[in-house]
C-alpha cells in the first residue's frame, strides 16, 4: 500500500491534454512546475516552506499559510507570485512566466485544483455572510450577545501585548479585545467574560463590530509573512468568512454597513477591496504613498475612507471605488478614522482630531486632543467622539470639541479606547486595560491574556477558603469591638453623669449660700427682736426676783422679830432669802447677758446691713456661673475619642464583614460560573473530538471509495503514455515541421532586418550626402572644421592644466586659457547648431532626411517583428525537447505501470479493505464521539438549569 501511495503521487507525466476542458496537476500544471519553479521548491530545498513537486504537497502551502484558494485565483498567492504582483515575485530570477502558463494556473485554481482528469475537486471556501440592511438607527429587537461560547484561553502567553485592537459593539454591552491569536469578549456592565475567538493567524491589528453589531471583523496576522480578516457571529461564534491572502499583515481594515464588501490595506500601501460572498478580490487601488493605516465605510455605505502613514486620506466611492475626494489630512501618520452620518472623524500623530464634511471634502472643525499624539478616535451611536493618545489619556467630547470627561492618565501610552453608556475601556501600551466612569473613577479592569479556566478555578476557590476562613475572624472582631465599645459608652456615659452630677451639686451649694446671704439680715433682726424680747423677759425675771427677795426677807424679819418662833423656821427663812438673793444675782447676770448679746447682735446686724448686698452679688455670680456649668452638662455630651474610635473599629469590622460576605457570595458564584464553563468547554472539545472524528471516518471513506479509482488511473495512465509513445513520432515531426518553420520565419525575418537596415544606413549617407552639397545657408563647413580645431587646442590646453598641480599659479593660468577656449568652443557650437538648422531647412534636405526616417522606421519595424519570431522558435525548440521528455517520461511510466500494475492492483484491493474495517473501527468512534458530545452537552444543559443534579455535576467526586 506504501508503495501505491508513493507511486499515486510521483505520476506526474507532461501530458499535453489536447482539447480537453480541464486543467490537472498532472498533465497541465506539473510540466510548467518542472521548469520553472520545482528548482527552488522541491522537498529538499523546500524555499519558504513551499514544495510544490507533488500534489498534496502544493495544495498544504507555504509556511505563511495556503498560497491556493479553490475556485478563487485572484486570492491566490501562488497566481499573485508568478504575475510579480505581489512579493515574492517567482520566479526571482530569469523571465516571467508566459501569460499562456499563468492563464493555465488560473484556469486550474478556478477549475477547483483537479489532481488529474478523474481527481475529486477541493472544495471552495464558502462564507455564510449575510447581506444586511442599512441603517442609520437602532436596529429592532434585543441587543445582540454573544452565545454560549468557550471562555478557555485560545492561548496564554507570560507577557500580554501592547493594546492595538478593541470595538466596543454599538447596540450592546459587548467589547471585543485584541489578544495575541485570540478576540476576548467581555460584557461591559459586569465586567465578565463572554467568550473566546481564536484567531491563529497571528496577532490582531484592528476590531469592529458591524453597523448592526451582529457581526465582529478582525484583522491581523504575521509581519512580512501574512495578513488575513476574519468574521464572526457574535451570537454563535461562528466564523463565517475568512478573507483575504495577504503577504504582510492587515493594519487596517473595516466591514461595509451592508456586510457585502471587507477593505482592507497595509505595509504594501495598498487598498483593497474584497467580497464576503466568495473572498475574491473586487478591487485593489495604489494611490497611497505610504503604509495604509486606518480605513472606515460611512454609516450609509456610501463612501469608503483610508488614510496612510504620511498623512494622507482619501474617500472613495462604494460600489464603483472611484476616487471621491482627497483631504489635506494631518502633518503626521493618520492613527485613526471613524464615521457617523456625513461626518468623517480623523486622528493623527500630530495631536489632532479633526471632523470633515464627507461630501464635499470639507474641514468642519479641528482641535488639539493630546500633546504628543492621537492614536485613535471613535463616535459612539449617539455622535459623542473618544479618543485617546500619547499624554496617556481618553478623552469624551461632543461635535464643536467640547470635552465631556477624561481618564486619569494611565501606566503608558493609551492606545485605543471605547465608550459604551457612561464607561470608558481604554487600553495601554504595557498591555493594561481599565474600564473608567466618566467622572473618572474606575470601575475595574479587563485583561487580553486572562487565566486558564482551571487557573480561575483554582483562584476562586483559593480566595473562597481565605474568605470563609477570615468571616470568623472578623465576626470574633466585632464581638471583641462591640464589648470595646459598650464599655467605652458606659464608661463616658458614668463620666457625663458625674459630671452633672457634680454640677448640680455646685449649683445647690452656690443657691444656698445666695440663699443664706440673702436671710442673714432678716435672721439677724430676728434674732436681735427675739434677744429684745429676752431682755424684757429678763428684766420681769429681775423685778420678780428682787420682789421675791423682798418677800423672803420681809418672812425672815418676821420670824426673827416673833419671839416665839422656832429656830429651824428662821433657818428656813435664811435660806429662802439666800435662795431668792441667789436667784436675783442669777437674773440680773442673764440680762446683763442678754443685753450684752444684744449689743453684739445690733453691731453684727450693723455690719451684715453693710456687707451683705456685695456678698448676694457675689454669691449670685457663683451661682450664675453653677448654673451655666449645669446648663453645659445637661447637653447631650459631646463625642468621646475613645467611643468613636470604637464605633469606627466596629463600622470598620462591619464593612470587612460585609464585603468579606459579597466576596463569599461573588466567590460562588464565579466558582458556579467556572465550573460551568469548564462542563462547557467539555461540550465544545467533545464537539470538536466528533468533527474530528467524522472527518477521519469520512477520509476513510473516502479512501476506500477511491482505492479502485487507483487502478482505472493507473489503467488510464498506461493508456495515455502507450498513445503518447504511439502519438510520440508523428508529435516530434510535428513538431520538428514548426520549428523548421519558425525557423525559416526567423531566417527570412533577419533578412529583412538586414537588408532594411542597409537601406536605413544608404538612406542616411544619401540625407548626410544632400545636406552638404545642399545651397549654403550657413557656413556650416568652415564652423564644422572650426569646431574640430577648437576642441583640440582645448584637449592640449586641459592636458597642459592637468600636468600642473591643482591651486598653482601655473594651474591657474592654464585653466584661464582652458575656460576661454571652453567659451569660445560653446559659441562655435551655438553658430554651428543654428547654421546646421538653416542649411536642413532646405527642400531636398528634408525630403532625403523624411526618406532616411521612412527608412530607419521600417528597419525599427522589421527588428520588432524579429523578436516574436525568435521567442516563437525558442518555444518550438522548447517544446520538442518538451515532447521528448514527455515521451520517456511516458516510456517510463509505461514501462513501470506495466510491471508494477499487479502490484497496483493489489495494493489498491488492499487499501480499500484495510480502509473499510478503519472505517468501521471509525463509524463506532464516531457514535461514541457523537454520545459523548451528546452527554457533554446535556450536561451543560442540566448545570446551566440548576438543582439538585447540577450540584451533583459540579461537585468532584472523592477519591476512594
Amino acid at each position: 500500500m506504501k508503495k501505491l501511495a508513493v507511486l499515486s503521487a510521483t505520476i506526474a507525466v507532461a501530458l499535453t491534454a489536447q482539447g480537453a476542458d480541464k486543467v490537472t496537476y498532472d498533465e497541465q500544471i506539473m510540466p510548467i512546475l518542472r521548469n520553472s519553479c520545482l528548482n527552488c521548491h522541491n522537498p529538499d530545498k523546500k524555499k519558504a516552506g513551499l514544495d510544490l513537486s507533488t500534489y498534496q504537497a502544493a495544495l498544504q502551502g507555504s509556511e505563511n499559510g495556503k498560497v491556493l484558494e479553490s475556485g478563487n485565483p485572484a486570492s491566490s498567492l501562488l497566481v499573485k507570485c508568478i504575475k510579480q504582483t505581489d512579493d515574492p515575485k517567482m520566479p526571482p530570477k530569469g523571465d516571467k512566466l508566459s501569460d499562456a502558463d499563468i492563464a493555465i494556473f488560473e484556469k486550474w485554481i478556478a477549475g477547483q485544483l483537479l489532481e488529474n482528469a478523474s481527481g475529486k475537486a477541493v472544495a471552495v471556501s464558502a462564507n455564510k455572510v449575510t447581506v444586511a440592511a442599512v441603517s442609520l438607527t437602532r436596529p429592532d429587537g434585543p441587543p445582540p450577545m454573544p452565545g454560549d461560547l468557550p471562555l478557555e484561553p485560545y492561548v496564554r502567553t507570560t507577557h500580554t501585548n501592547a493594546i492595538v485592537a478593541m470595538a466596543v459593539n454599538p447596540w450592546a454591552p459587548v467589547v471585543a479585545i485584541g489578544g495575541q491569536k485570540q478576540v476576548l469578549l467581555y460584557n461591559t456592565d459586569t465586567l465578565q467574560p463572554l467568550g473566546v475567538l481564536p484567531f491563529p493567524e497571528g496577532f490582531l491589528d484592528v476590531l469592529h463590530f458591524s453597523r448592526n453589531g451582529q457581526v465582529l471583523m478582525a484583522g491581523g496576522g504575521m509581519g512580512g509573512k501574512s495578513g488575513k480578516v476574519a468574521l464572526w457571529d457574535l451570537k454563535t461564534g461562528e466564523r463565517i468568512a475568512t478573507i483575504g491572502n495577504e503577504f504582510d499583515q492587515a493594519l487596517a481594515a473595516d466591514l461595509s454597513p451592508d456586510q457585502q464588501f471587507v477593505a482592507l490595506g497595509g505595509p504594501l500601501k495598498l487598498l483593497k477591496i474584497y467580497s464576503t460572498k466568495d473572498g475574491k478580490l473586487v478591487q485593489s487601488i495604489k494611490k497611497h504613498t505610504d503604509w495604509v493605516t486606518a480605513i472606515a465605510f460611512s454609516a450609509d455605505g456610501k463612501y469608503l475612507a483610508s488614510a496612510d502613514r504620511a498623512g494622507g486620506i482619501q474617500i472613495w466611492e462604494s460600489g464603483t471605488w472611484k476616487e471621491f475626494n482627497t483631504l489635506p489630512g494631518h502633518k503626521g501618520m493618520v492613527t485613526g478614522l471613524a464615521f457617523m452620518p456625513g461626518v468623517l472623524a480623523s486622528c493623527g500623530e500630530d495631536g489632532k482630531v479633526t471632523l470633515w464634511d464627507a461630501k464635499e471634502g470639507k474641514e468642519i472643525k479641528s482641535w488639539t486632543a493630546h500633546a504628543g499624539g492621537v492614536e485613535w478616535v471613535d463616535f459612539t451611536p449617539d455622535g459623542k467622539l473618544i479618543s485617546c493618545g500619547r499624554d496617556k489619556i481618553a478623552r469624551v467630547w461632543d461635535q464643536t470639541g467640547k470635552k465631556l470627561g477624561e481618564t486619569k492618565p494611565a501606566d503608558d501610552i493609551a492606545l485605543r479606547a471605547g465608550l459604551e453608556n457612561d464607561r470608558m475601556i481604554v487600553g495601554d501600551w504595557t498591555g493594561k486595560i481599565q474600564v473608567v466612569k466618566m467622572d473618572g473613577d474606575v470601575a475595574g479592569t479587563l485583561s487580553a491574556n486572562p487565566p486558564t479556566l482551571a487557573e480561575r478555578a483554582t483562584a476562586t476557590a483559593k480566595d473562597l477558603a481565605d474568605a470563609q476562613i477570615a468571616l470568623p475572624k472578623l465576626q470574633d472582631q466585632l464581638t471583641a469591638a462591640e464589648a470595646k465599645l459598650q464599655t467605652e459608652k458606659t464608661n463616658a456615659d458614668n463620666a457625663y453623669k458625674a459630671a452633672l452630677a457634680a454640677a448640680q451639686k455646685h449649683k445647690d451649694e452656690a443657691q444656698k449660700i445666695v440663699e443664706a446671704h440673702k436671710s442673714a439680715v432678716p435672721s439677724a433682726e430676728k434674732h436681735l427682736t427675739e434677744l429684745k424680747t429676752q431682755i424684757a423677759a429678763s428684766q420681769k425675771t429681775v423685778a420678780d426676783a428682787r420682789t421675791a427677795v423682798e418677800a423672803a426677807q420681809k418672812t425672815l424679819a418676821d420670824k426673827q422679830a416673833a419671839i416665839n418662833t422656832p429656830g429651824a423656821e428662821i433657818d428656813t427663812a435664811r435660806q429662802e432669802v439666800t435662795n431668792k438673793t441667789t436667784a436675783q444675782t442669777e437674773a440680773e447676770k442673764q440680762l446683763t447677758a442678754r443685753k450684752d448679746e444684744v449689743t453684739k447682735a445690733e453691731a453684727e446686724l450693723t455690719k451684715l446691713r453693710a456687707s451683705t448686698p456685695a456678698a448676694i452679688a457675689a454669691a449670685e455670680k457663683v451661682l450664675q456661673q453653677a448654673n451655666t456649668q449645669l446648663a453645659t452638662a445637661q447637653k447631650p455630651p459631646a463625642p468621646v475619642a475613645a467611643v468613636t474610635a470604637a464605633e469606627q473599629d466596629v463600622t470598620k469590622i462591619k464593612a470587612s464583614i460585609e464585603d468579606t460576605k459579597a466576596q463569599i457570595i461573588a466567590d460562588k458564584a464565579n466558582a458556579d460560573r467556572w465550573k460551568v464553563a469548564q462542563v462547557l468547554q467539555s461540550a465544545h472539545d467533545a464537539h470538536d473530538a466528533l468533527l474530528a472524528k467524522q472527518a477521519q471516518y469520512e477520509q476513510l471513506m473516502q479512501t476506500a471509495k477511491d482505492a479502485p479509482q487507483a487502478i482505472e488511473n493507473a489503467r488510464n495512465d498506461l493508456a495515455n503514455a502507450q498513445k503518447t509513445i504511439a502519438d510520440a513520432p508523428a508529435k516530434a515531426k510535428e513538431k520538428e515541421d514548426a520549428f523548421a518553420k519558425a525557423r525559416e520565419a526567423v531566417e527570412a525575418a533577419k533578412k529583412t532586418v538586414a537588408a532594411a537596415e542597409d537601406l536605413a544606413k544608404e538612406k542616411d549617407k544619401n540625407a548626410q550626402t544632400v545636406a552638404d552639397n545642399a545651397p549654403t545657408m550657413g557656413d556650416v563647413t568652415n564652423l564644422t572644421k572650426k569646431m574640430e580645431g577648437l576642441n583640440a587646442e582645448a584637449a592640449k590646453l586641459r592636458e597642459e592644466r592637468n600636468s600642473h598641480s591643482q591651486g598653482s599659479p601655473e594651474y591657474l593660468a592654464a585653466n584661464t586659457k582652458y575656460q576661454a577656449k571652453k567659451a569660445e568652443i560653446t559659441n562655435t557650437q551655438t553658430a554651428l547648431t543654428a547654421a546646421s538648422a538653416k542649411n536642413m531647412e532646405a527642400p531636398e534636405v528634408k525630403a532625403a532626411q523624411a526618406e532616411s526616417d521612412k527608412a530607419r522606421a521600417a528597419f525599427d519595424e522589421a527588428k520588432r517583428g524579429l523578436k516574436p519570431l525568435i521567442k516563437a522558435a525558442a518555444e518550438a525548440e522548447k517544446a520538442i525537447a518538451q515532447a521528448k521528455k514527455n515521451v520517456e517520461a511516458a516510456t517510463q511510466l509505461a514501462a513501470r505501470l506495466q510491471k508494477d500494475m499487479p502490484q497496483i492492483i493489489k495494493d489498491a484491493e488492499t487499501q480499500k479493505t484495510e480502509a473499510e474495517k478503519a472505517a468501521a473501527i471509525a463509524a463506532k468512534e464516531v457514535e461514541a464521539a457523537k454520545a459523548e458530545a451528546d452527554k457533554r452537552r446535556a450536561d451543560y444543559e442540566t448545570i446551566k438549569g440548576g438543582g439538585a443534579k447540577a450540584a451533583a455535576l459540579a461537585t468532584p467526586a472523592k477519591k476512594s
